[in-house]
Parts: C-alpha cells; sequence; structure tokens
C-alpha cells in the first residue's frame, strides 16, 4: 500500500521551507535584515484596508505578544506607522509609510517571480485542481484544528 499522506506531508513541509528559502535569500540580496514572516506582516498591513495589530493577530494565527514585537520592529525599521482608529480609541491602525510600501513591493516582485518560477509546466487548469483540492485539506484541518471544546 503507498503511503500519500507521508508523501504529502513532506511534499508541503518541503514546499513552505523552500519558499522561506527563496524569501530569506530574496531578503538578504536586497539588504533586509529581517525574516520572511515580516513580508506576510507587511503584506496583511498592505492589502487590508485600516490593517490593525488584532486583525494581524487573527489572520496569522499568532498571539498578539508575537504580534506586538513584529510590529515595534517594523516600526523600528520605518516601514509602518499608526494612525488612531476614530471608531475605537482603544486600537490604532498599522499602515505602511513610503519606506515600507517600496520595502513591500520589492519583496512582493522578488515572491511573484519565485511563485511564478514554481509553476512552470503547470497548466491554469492544473493549477485550479491543485488549488480546489489544497483548499479541500486546509478545510478538513480548520475542522480538525477547531474542535469544539479543544
Amino acid at each position: 500500500m503507498h503511503n500519500y499522506e507521508s508523501e504529502l506531508q513532506s511534499l508541503f513541509i518541503n514546499t513552505i521551507g523552500g519558499l522561506k528559502n527563496s524569501m530569506k535569500d530574496t531578503m538578504k540580496e536586497i539588504g533586509l535584515p529581517l525574516s520572511p514572516l515580516y513580508f506576510m506582516v507587511l503584506k496583511q498591513i498592505h492589502d487590508i484596508e485600516n490593517c490593525t495589530a488584532h486583525h494581524l493577530a487573527e489572520s496569522t494565527e499568532r498571539d498578539k505578544g508575537q504580534i506586538t514585537r513584529l510590529v515595534h520592529e517594523v516600526m523600528n525599521h520605518g516601514y509602518v506607522i499608526k494612525t488612531p482608529n476614530p471608531n475605537d480609541k482603544r486600537s490604532q491602525f498599522l499602515q505602511l509609510t513610503d519606506k515600507g510600501l517600496e520595502c513591500y513591493q520589492q519583496l512582493a516582485s522578488a515572491d511573484h517571480a519565485i511563485l511564478t518560477k514554481m509553476r512552470t509546466d503547470i497548466s491554469d487548469e492544473e493549477l485550479k485542481k491543485f488549488l480546489e483540492i489544497g483548499q479541500k485539506m486546509l478545510t478538513n484541518l480548520n475542522r480538525i484544528n477547531h474542535k469544539p471544546g479543544t
């Protein structure tokens, strides 16, 4: 009996590791002293209007303390600023600075190039099917990981 589950696990672990390494190399080449997780934070801030630290914690499934440290780090590098949330005095919106936007755009371009190379010789139809199957697997994982009472 073939162990497809083990191959699937290896595929995902190696794919994620490869993507992280590619992004690390890219960040190193352009002189950014940050990890790929910071790119994901910059991407969320860029893509989500009125992004807050609370939203980052929820969307990345990281604890609030870790998000606070990540936000402080990108702020210390001058990539992000906080602005008051006029609807909630307890929260602040996170926005990319001009420097942060430039950094994000460089990383997004490199990320796109890596993803484009990843799908070499893969048709749109094959990719669509892969994404559909992957989404089903993710839904199954979410059901397992978010059982009531756990």
